[in-house]
C-alpha cells in the first residue's frame, strides 16, 4: 500500500517575479510564496527593508541581486505573475514595459502598486506610509477631534496594499488559467485606505460632512479602558447593552437616562465614569472570563509577548519559525487553516543564470 501524498499547495508550480523592494510588492509575494508560488524576488541595489521587516517578509523566496536587463527581461518573460511597486514607468524604464510583455504573452498577469495609481493628477506624487494613511481618509478618524489626527502603528498604508494585491495577483491568475487572458492591475494605496472606510465613506459623501474623531471611545459602551494589569475594551451593539449594565450591576443604570438609547448620549461622561471604575478593578483575565459568561463583547489589549504565548494561536499553529544570524524569530505565519502553508527559510541571493535555468522550461 503507498504511503498517502501530502495535499499539493495552491499555488504550486506558479513563477511569481517580484521586483521593486518595498514593503507592497514584499508583503503581496510573501503570501504567493506561502500557499506554495516559487517566488523571486530581484533585490534592489539599495535594500528598502529594514532587518526585522526582511525576517518577516522575505522567507520562502528566492533571491536574485539586481540582474542585467537582458536577465531581467528574461525572468519577465518566464513568470506568470510579476509585482512590482516602483513608480509608474519603472518597469518600462527597465525594459519591462507591461504593454509589450502582455502582447507577446497575453496570459501574464502584472501587478503595480503606487501611492496613487498609475495615472490620475497625484500619479506622479511619492509618497510615505503616512501621507498614503492621511490621503486614503483613514486619518481623520484617529485621535481625539480636541488634537491633531493621529497614524496607526507600523506600515498600515503599505501593507494594506500589498495585501490588496495579492488578492488581486490570484484573482488575475485564475481568470487567466480560465480564459487565457490576464491584465495588468493598477493597485492605489490611496484607494485601499479609502475602501476601509466602512460606513464613514459612504455617510460623508451622502452627508456631505466629515465624521468627528473620537479616540479610544466612540461612545461610553464602546471604547477602551485602563484595567488592572493593562488595557481591556468592549464593544456593545445596543442590543448587547442590557447584558452589559447587568453585569456592571450598578443599580443606577436601571435609570431612563441610561436606559434610553436617544438619552444616553446626553450622560456618556457620566457612564463613561462608572466603566473606567469597573474596568480598573478587574484584570484583563477577568474581563475576557466575564465577558464570555455573561455574552458581553468584551476584549483585552494584548502585547507583542502575550501573543507569541497565546494558546489559541498556538494550537492553530499560526507562527513560522524562521532562522536568522542572531537565532530563531517567530513571526506571523498562514492566515487562515484549510490549505498547506510553506513558512519558508531566508536565502541568500543566487545568481540570476540559476533561476533561468530553473524556470527555463515550463511544466
Amino acid at each position: 500500500m503507498e504511503a498517502p501524498t501530502a495535499d499539493p499547495f495552491a499555488l504550486d508550480a506558479v513563477r511569481v517575479l517580484e521586483i521593486g523592494g518595498g514593503i507592497p510588492a514584499a508583503f503581496a509575494a510573501r503570501w504567493l510564496a506561502g500557499f506554495g508560488a516559487d517566488v523571486v524576488r530581484v533585490d534592489p541595489e539599495t535594500e528598502g527593508l529594514t532587518p526585522d521587516e526582511a525576517v518577516y517578509l522575505l522567507p520562502g523566496k528566492r533571491r536574485v541581486q539586481a540582474s542585467s536587463p537582458g536577465d531581467l527581461l528574461a525572468l519577465a518573460r518566464a513568470a506568470d505573475i510579476i509585482i512590482e511597486d516602483g513608480p509608474p514607468g519603472a518597469l518600462a524604464a527597465r525594459g519591462l514595459d507591461p504593454a509589450a510583455l502582455r502582447a507577446s504573452r497575453p496570459e501574464l498577469v502584472i501587478v503595480s502598486i503606487t501611492p496613487y495609481g498609475q495615472d490620475g493628477p497625484y500619479a506622479s506624487f511619492p509618497a510615505t506610509n503616512i501621507t498614503a494613511f492621511a490621503m486614503g481618509g483613514i486619518m481623520s478618524l484617529t485621535g481625539m477631534y480636541q488634537r491633531e489626527p493621529l497614524v496607526t502603528g507600523g506600515s498600515q498604508a503599505l501593507y494594506l496594499g500589498g495585501l490588496d494585491a495579492a488578492g488581486a495577483a490570484i484573482t488575475a491568475y485564475f481568470g487567466a488559467l480560465i480564459s487565457g487572458e490576464g491584465d495588468w492591475v493598477d493597485i492605489s494605496l490611496q484607494e485601499s485606505m479609502a475602501g476601509m472606510l466602512e460606513l464613514y465613506g459612504p455617510r460623508g459623501a451622502y452627508e456631505g460632512a466629515v465624521s468627528i474623531r473620537s479616540g479610544n471611545h466612540v461612545r461610553a459602551v464602546w471604547g477602551l479602558y485602563p484595567c488592572a494589569d493593562g488595557y481591556a475594551g468592549v464593544c456593545a451593539l445596543e442590543r448587547q447593552v442590557p447584558a452589559l449594565f447587568a453585569l456592571l450591576g450598578d443599580p443606577e443604570l436601571d435609570e431612563p437616562r441610561f436606559r434610553d438609547p436617544l438619552e444616553r448620549p446626553n450622560h456618556d461622561d457620566e457612564l463613561q465614569a462608572k466603566l473606567y471604575a469597573w474596568f480598573g478593578e478587574r484584570t484583563k483575565a477577568e474581563l475576557l472570563e466575564l465577558g464570555v459568561r455573561h455574552r458581553v463583547p468584551i476584549g483585552a489589549v494584548v502585547t507583542p509577548r502575550e501573543l507569541l504565548d497565546n494558546p489559541s494561536l498556538r494550537e492553530r499553529g499560526f507562527f513560522d519559525a524562521v532562522e536568522t544570524p542572531a537565532g530563531t524569530a517567530r513571526i506571523p505565519g498562514r492566515p487562515f487553516l484549510g490549505l498547506p502553508w510553506r513558512p519558508g527559510r531566508l536565502n541568500e541571493p543566487v545568481p540570476a543564470a540559476d533561476i533561468l535555468a530553473a524556470w527555463s522550461t515550463r511544466p
